[in-house]
């Protein structure tokens, strides 16, 4: 069983409506869990309409009783919470969402230190920040670059843009209930990136 944790301290970035669309994604080819691990408890809310995944407590994850999934993606809450070092020692995967704007470029510098903490103490534990939320004709700009190469940690060549697919996306299968083949594509193509990091 792989765990991918998508991790963010801080709102709005669209963790949930990743964790969703990436579910789906990979629930194509296998037993797929989502953990709610946000209090507000945004995936278990929709859990009806996530027809073919599971939503599963996050306590069950943290005392491993998890079986028969080959894959559970964890989505995280929006603040700084002490659980982030203890699911990501438990993750095979961590991918960090960001904005494309030079602030929120820097907005996930505490996320990437408890992140490069863990990879020192779990060598084996992979990561990426995937560009999210991009505005259509948006150049990223070289100063976004910089800071985001500082983490090192890789930037992954998938992005995820600004689509009112993505808005409606949790209530209808993901995008793949959708008509708009470029999402799917978007997300196709950053689940491939995971599955390529992980092998």
């Amino acid at each position: 069983m792989k765990v991918i944790t998508i991790a963010h301290q801080k709102g709005g970035v669209g963790k949930t409506t990743l964790s969703i669309n990436l579910a789906f994604a990979f629930a194509d080819s296998a037993k797929v869990a989502i953990v709610d691990a946000d209090l507000q408890g945004s995936v278990s809310d929709l859990n009806e309409y996530l027809t073919g995944l599971d939503v599963v407590p996050l306590d069950s994850l943290l005392k491993g009783n998890l079986t028969g999934y080959d894959l559970v993606i964890v989505d995280t809450p929006p603040y700084l919470s002490n659980r982030l070092s203890e699911l990501f020692a438990l993750s095979d995967f961590v991918l960090v969402p960001t904005k494309a704007g030079i602030l929120d470029a820097m907005a996930i510098r505490a996320t990437i230190a408890l992140l490069r903490q863990s990879m020192d103490l779990k060598p084996a534990l992979k990561a990426g920040i995937v560009l999210n939320m991009v505005l259509p004709r948006t150049s990223i700009t070289e100063e976004v670059k910089e800071i985001l190469s500082g983490y090192r940690i890789p930037v992954l060549s998938s992005a995820i843009s600004q689509r009112v697919s993505y808005t409606r996306s949790p209530v209808t299968q993901g995008v793949f209930g959708l008509d708009d083949s470029r999402a799917k594509e978007e997300i196709i193509s950053l689940a491939g990136e995971i599955l390529d990091s992980l092998t």
